[in-house]
């Protein structure tokens, strides 16, 4: 329910910062008259804003920064119901420190001397929280306002919108009218959302976002376009601001009613006409079989309509079902791709003249699924144990891996991010052994590879360094570099081929996706981590912004700060279009052929390359095309060209990698024996899974709780893992589940505890000595206090909303 402020018990405070003293660090800022002036009009409106003008204090000049913190601090002590603070002016961040800090510039202030005569944002945010006020919102329209989102909000109701990206400059107006994110956040005030309730601060971002999408763009390329961004604590959200509100339209079913009135009067006055004009008194006989003829023409016409509209609907078939396996860095870009494709006229044209689907049905529904490159590369190789599964390993061979199990289904198309992977397979495949054949590689899309780094590195060129060049800059600076695991990411393994060190570099992500998250998770510690990045610019593009359906949702909605810089030496990754053919699959063969050839025309024509650009890919063709929708990208990045590497040498490279870089895991997995948890064919079949996805190095033990060790620390094959499952019996007892996390023996470095929540305590947040990853047997058990604190260093948690035992393996993963 909305939260409605008392006027009389609320105050505001409006700061606008026209005049700097001194112009040559800050130019004036005329809007900020306008700004003010019209929120405050809007705010106090009597029949829309929730302050009385005695309430609202505002301060336009001369505003000093002594001036400004006192009606700061007197709206601080008065406020008791809803405080509201907006700033307009100049923002500027000082890089002099170990982290960026946001000032908020007054009359005086300088960049020099920000730290004097500027109002520090953490200072403000912290005065701000230490109000009585119910509620506190406070609102950014200034240069780098977005930064503020960077620190995390106060544990009270505290909302705050900001006007722009993270390090984006915005521009000050035009001098004469409101600057175009204050003009829209007073257009939403005084008419509403396109809801019908009054103006929440949620509602009101939400409103301002798609505002935002339809300004033009802006002439001047210094800056960028205003984007507006909502962040709450404590259920804040949904303070009113503003009881503007949409009018409520006429019920469909009374317009409904009312179209039916008037064509019923204007049917019965012609239908009137029509009966005078042939059968009315002394009209003559050729009135009357004109009239005869049209009425029964018009009875004949109707019945056949209605025959025509009712007839049968011809049934459609299921769709031929493609399956599209891509990359862990792709899979969500392209799944919203072929979405598009769906939805096209392509999508319905019949693949075949025999009529089996009919003109208008659905011919093509496409599944997109991922896999690792290292483990997708091996299925190819290994494509008869993954046509036959059945055959592929032996009982008691615990090194085994099945394809089946680590890639999924057979693919009828494979879309890597680069063709190094189909020159790895390409040998293999047309081998005599080999149950597929891979058809001719298209190139769909480029994205270059990148350095992405938090701060500017001095001394380098955003695109006309070496990779080797960025990297010493980065390392110079103090900064951590870091990739993800080139055995399964192709942007690392580019990295690789032009910077052999790149063991030393790994972040222990298997993926460029899971170092965006980590990245993320390093931006927001204290302090926070000074990070460069080896990773391809779809991956920037989908951290820096918010509307891609590649976002990893560990990103939420705010974005990262990256200063981009492309090698020239590292060709970009080329996202291959390779249509895969299996020996087993010759009954449907002409459809499925048809319908791979008909994807690849839509993906390549201009509506597949625009969807591919909307997901942060660019054109194929050389150059690289336009830049991405952010100051921080580089224009035409150059496009590297040389020699391919050699199949040994990057097998070489990869090999070095695993040898220097990959430790043993030992694995501890604790089983609840409990009488409410244990479950034997659940349990069995989760640590069958977890065990059969470990890598050939790893060691781990079983252990009953309670009870003890079942099975010591090793490698196992099945039959002795099966052995001590089948000892575990459940108990009549609780199960210590607090000691066990915190007294996992020494020697191993992860422990997978299965338990159904029961005996977790529920006020003790103990600390487990190596990261623990928690298998709740019970819907949502992730929410509890326990597993999320046990999980806060490093491990993972999975429940019965999600399949345990795909999310376990991938966890372990």
């Amino acid at each position: 329910m909305a939260y409605e402020p008392f006027a009389s018990r609320s105050r505001a405070v409006l700061i606008g910062v026209a005049k700097y003293e001194h112009a040559g660090d800050f130019a004036n800022i005329p809007s900020a008259y306008a700004n003010t002036t019209a929120l405050r009009a809007a705010l106090t409106s009597d029949a829309l804003g929730r302050f009385i003008p005695r309430t609202v204090e505002t301060l336009a000049e001369p505003c000093t920064r002594d001036r400004a913190l006192e009606a700061i601090r007197t709206s601080v002590a008065q406020a008791q119901d809803l405080l509201l603070c907006y700033f307009t002016g100049h923002g500027h961040l000082d890089l002099t420190g170990d982290r960026p800090e946001l000032y908020l510039m007054t009359r005086e202030s300088t960049k020099t001397d920000a730290r004097l005569d500027g109002i520090p944002y953490t200072a403000l945010l912290q005065l701000l929280a230490g109000s009585r006020a119910e509620r506190v919102v406070l609102v950014l329209d200034c240069c780098f306002a977005g930064n503020a989102g960077l620190v995390p909000l106060p544990d009270r109701p505290f909302s705050l919108l900001t006007s722009s990206r993270v390090g984006s400059r915005i521009h000050k107006g035009d001098g004469i009218d409101p600057t175009p994110f204050t003009a829209a956040l007073v257009r939403v005030l005084s008419e509403g959302t396109h809801t019908h309730d009054p103006v929440t601060v949620s509602t009101l971002g939400i409103r301002l976002g798609e505002l935002a999408a339809e300004q033009p763009p802006l002439p001047d390329a210094d800056y960028d376009p205003w984007q507006p961004t909502e962040r709450s604590s404590a259920a804040a959200g949904d303070t009113v601001l503003s009881q503007a509100r949409r009018p409520r339209p006429t019920p469909a079913w009374q317009r409904a009613l009312d179209r039916v009135r008037r064509r019923l009067r204007r049917l019965a006055g012609y239908s009137a006409f029509a009966w005078t004009w042939t059968a009315g008194p002394g009209q003559p006989l050729w009135h009357r079989v004109t009239g005869g003829c049209l009425a029964l023409a018009l009875l004949t016409g109707g019945v056949t309509g209605y025959a025509i509209a009712n007839r049968p609907a011809p049934l459609c078939p299921a769709p031929l079902e493609l399956r599209v396996l891509s990359s862990p860095e792709t899979r969500a870009a392209l799944a919203s791709v072929l979405d598009a494709f769906q939805d096209s006229t392509e999508a319905t044209i019949p693949l075949t003249a025999d009529g089996a689907r009919p003109q208008g049905c659905g011919q093509i529904n496409t599944t997109v699924y991922a896999a690792p490159t290292d483990k997708a590369i091996a299925a190819f190789r290994d494509s008869a144990a993954w046509a036959e599964p059945e055959h592929a390993c032996a009982a008691d061979d615990t090194a085994c891996r099945s394809p089946l199990v680590d890639v999924g289904a057979h693919p009828d198309i494979w879309i890597p991010e680069s063709t190094a992977a189909y020159t790895r397979v390409r040998d293999a495949t047309e081998r005599p052994e080999s149950a597929l054949a891979l058809g001719t590689p298209h190139t769909l899309a480029r994205s270059p590879a990148v350095v992405a780094a938090t701060e500017d590195l001095p001394g380098v060129s955003r695109s006309g360094s070496t990779l080797a060049q960025l990297v010493t800059s980065a390392r110079a600076k103090g900064m951590t570099v870091r990739s993800a695991d080139p055995r399964s990411s192709d942007a690392a393994q580019a990295a690789l081929l032009h910077l052999p060190v790149t063991g030393s570099l790994g972040s222990g992500a298997a993926d460029d996706r899971e170092l965006a998250c980590q990245a993320r998770a390093g931006l927001i510690d204290s302090p926070p981590q000074r990070l460069a990045l080896l990773t391809a610019e779809s991956t920037v593009a989908a951290a820096v912004t918010p509307g891609l359906d590649s976002r990893p949702p560990c990103l939420g909605n705010q974005t990262d700060p990256y200063a981009v810089y492309y090698p020239r030496d590292v060709p970009p990754l080329d996202l291959t279009y390779i249509p895969v053919t299996w020996e087993t699959g010759r009954s449907d063969l002409p459809d499925r052929s048809a319908a791979v050839q008909r994807l690849l025309s839509w993906l390549t024509s201009p509506a597949g390359r625009h969807h591919l650009a909307a997901e942060g890919f660019r054109p194929a063709s050389t150059p690289l095309g336009a830049p991405l929708a952010t100051y921080r990208f580089y224009a035409h990045p150059a496009l590297a060209t040389g020699a391919a590497v050699p199949l040994r040498r990057l097998t070489g490279l990869l090999q070095s990698y695993a040898a220097s870089g990959e430790a043993p895991r030992r694995i501890l997995f604790a089983i609840d024996l409990s009488t409410s948890a244990y479950s034997r064919g659940t349990i069995d079949s989760l640590v069958t899974r977890a065990a059969n996805s470990l890598g050939s190095t790893d060691r781990y033990a079983i252990s009953a709780v309670p009870g003890g060790t079942v099975l010591p620390l090793g490698t196992h094959s099945a039959g002795e893992r099966d052995t001590a499952l089948s000892r575990l019996k459940p108990v009549g007892r609780d199960a210590p589940i607090a000691s066990t996390v915190q007294s996992v023996p020494s020697g191993y470095s992860l422990l997978v505890l299965i338990t159904d929540d029961e005996d977790s305590p529920r006020a003790a947040q103990p600390r487990a000595p190596v990261p623990v990853v928690v298998v709740s047997l019970e819907d949502f058990g992730c929410a509890l206090a326990f597993n999320k604190a046990v999980t806060a260093h490093g491990g993972a948690c999975v429940d019965t909303s999600q399949d345990l035992a795909d999310a376990l393996v991938e966890a372990l993963r």
